[in-house]
């Protein structure tokens, strides 16, 4: 190892000496731009080129960017050996989407090395007004919509209804599509949170698809998620922002992004609606049936409606009940059952009445009318049931008392007396027949499990809320488990172990100490760490990790294994030291 040494130290010097003479045969720091020419609706790529070595070199100063956003970046290096002579090369890449049309400039871009300035050229770029759609992408699963707010970049979220302008109470299907490029290297899931849907009732279940789109020569993965919306008043109503919140990485950038608001224009019910519409809005049927066809006075009868169709069965109206002399009808709370179909909500709703004749007779319970609003063909529809021929026969007296509202009389009760045999006297306490319900565990753990689930539910919210108004701290939580986690992907996998190796400790202390740090030079490092908290030979050892990873990185041994699976070992343990660190 010492033998090698040497020689990588030799190497390193000519390397240094090498930049003076690169910059002297060529331009330091050039840009340019992949288009000069383009509309509102697209991007281009800016690419800053740096002929030096890539080690402690700062990232280049950007102008203003006046009409112009920054929508990505990148970077890439590469070291090169042309008979005998080393050259180090960086490339940062910008993509810009403009925002206005006319004659725009990119301003020099500069960098300072070694206490020297170097700037690039002014770039002039034509911007024609777009159409507001942007480029369009090209859809492999067939079925898959277009995004039309697309704008190129690595990570992209929209959101859109299929109709806008839908009546009251009509289906209206929210799709929000989470865009992310295919060739983006991640760790952790992203974040939804949908928006409030104030003025709409939401169905709870909503539809997850995936599939894949190509545009501009790039694969996207797309998520998409449905839901299910009935609007409640009409009007302008607004849809707010869904977020998605992208965890950043050590080979991402993590992200907080929104949606445009989706304004609909809420039809009201036209006029014209019969006696008999009760609010309901969709396509229905109605059957009705009895459990029997004949019975006696003053015993049930079980009447069942149901009603069947598309639409918010949720919240369906009840039918209007008729009037039905003879009879005393006994209510029972309708039951529904709901599922998606061809991305429409459909079921049945279904009511159980008991009827109980009060005299016998022949009888016919009646057609129950129903109305609903048809949106799809607009205007109001009545359906109806069969009526149901019912014969009741004299009652043998055995179900009066349970469903006759007036009581026995006197005699009635005394004849009763005089014809029922002797019977034990009532006690003056009644035994219980078994232990309470309140005495079982089970009473009590049925009342704790929701209210556990309540708090859960509370304060998961609140952690949510906190993880995105403070991304800064979540990314400090979480330094050193993705540090460990991306070395131990390192160690078992193909990776450059030094490249690696720099880019997990300059990406932890970022996130450590809110900081950027690939810039600085050591001592500037070491100074920065000592401010933060950070105990003198504990900053010395990270400067040392450093610079022995940049010494592997390049100028690669690669037999020497060994070494470097000891570096990946050694930065492993100063950040274990580190998360000890109470920062300042």
């Amino acid at each position: 190892m010492k033998k090698l040494f040497i020689p990588l130290l030799i190497v390193l010097g000519f390397l240094a000496s090498a930049t003076v003479g690169l910059a002297q045969g060529q331009d330091v720091i050039t840009a340019q731009v992949d288009r000069a020419v383009l509309s509102t609706d697209e991007t281009l790529t800016l690419s800053v080129t740096v002929n030096a070595s890539a080690s402690n070199l700062p990232n280049p100063t950007l102008p203003a960017l006046d009409g112009f956003n920054i929508v990505g970046t990148g970077s890439s290096s590469q070291i090169s050996i042309i008979n005998g002579s080393m050259s180090a090369q960086m490339v940062y890449n910008y993509r810009l989407q403009p925002y206005q049309a006319g004659e725009l400039v990119i301003e020099p871009v500069s960098m300072t090395i070694d206490g020297q300035t170097y700037t690039t050229d002014p770039i002039s770029i034509k911007v024609v007004q777009g159409t507001g759609q942007a480029a369009p992408v090209t859809p492999i699963n067939p079925t898959a919509p277009t995004s039309r707010g697309f704008a190129g970049q690595d990570a992209f979220v929209e959101a859109d209804v299929d109709n806008p302008t839908p009546y009251l109470g009509q289906q209206v299907i929210y799709s929000f599509r989470y865009y992310e490029a295919a060739d983006r290297f991640g760790f952790e899931q992203p974040s939804y949170e949908a928006p409030a849907f104030t003025g709409f009732w939401s169905e709870s279940q909503t539809e997850q698809n995936q599939y894949q789109v190509q545009a501009g020569g790039r694969m996207y993965r797309v998520t998409e998620l449905r839901t299910i919306l009935f609007p409640s008043k009409t009007g302008e109503v607004t849809i707010e922002p869904a977020q998605l919140s992208i965890p950043g990485g050590f080979f991402s950038r993590g992200a907080n992004l929104q949606t445009d608001p989706v304004t609909l224009e809420i039809k009201p019910l036209p006029a014209g609606a019969p006696a008999s519409f009760n609010g309901a809005v969709g396509q229905f049927t109605i059957d009705s049936s009895v459990d029997s066809s004949s019975g006696r006075a003053n015993e049930p009868i079980t009447w069942q409606v149901t009603l069947s169709g598309r639409g918010n069965l949720n919240t369906l109206p009840d039918p209007q009940w008729p009037d039905m002399p003879g009879w005393r009808s006994f209510d029972s709370q309708a039951t529904h059952n709901t599922q998606m179909q061809d991305g429409q909500v459909v079921g049945s709703r279904v009511y159980e009445r008991l009827l109980v004749p009060q005299r016998e007779g022949d009888f016919t319970i009646p057609a129950l009318e129903y109305s609903y609003f048809d949106p799809a063909e607009e205007r109001y529809q009545t359906i109806s049931s069969q009526p149901i021929p019912v014969s009741i026969a004299p009652g043998d007296g055995t179900g009066a008392q349970s469903y006759t509202a007036e009581p026995a009389n006197e005699a009635a009760n005394e004849a009763s007396s005089a014809e029922t045999p002797d019977l034990k006297p009532a006690p003056a306490q009644l035994a219980l027949s078994g232990a309470p319900v309140t005495a079982s565990p089970l009473y009590w753990l049925a009342w704790v499990v929701p209210a556990l689930g309540l708090v859960g539910n509370f304060f998961w919210q609140r952690r949510q809320q906190y993880r995105l108004a403070n991304p800064e701290a979540v990314r400090r939580s979480q330094a050193g488990k993705k540090a460990k986690a991306t070395l131990k992907q390192v160690s078992s996998g193909d990776q450059q172990p030094y490249e690696a190796a720099v880019l997990v400790l300059t990406t932890y202390l970022a996130d450590k100490f809110g900081q950027p740090v690939a810039g600085l030079t050591r001592p500037a490092l070491r100074q920065l760490l000592i401010e933060k908290g950070v105990e003198t030979e504990l900053s010395k050892q990270v400067v040392a990790c450093l610079n022995e990873a940049e010494t592997g990185r390049f100028a690669p041994q690669t037999d020497d294994l060994a070494s470097a699976a000891d570096l990946i070992q050694t930065v492993d343990t100063v950040i274990e030291d580190l998360e000890k660190v109470k920062v300042r």
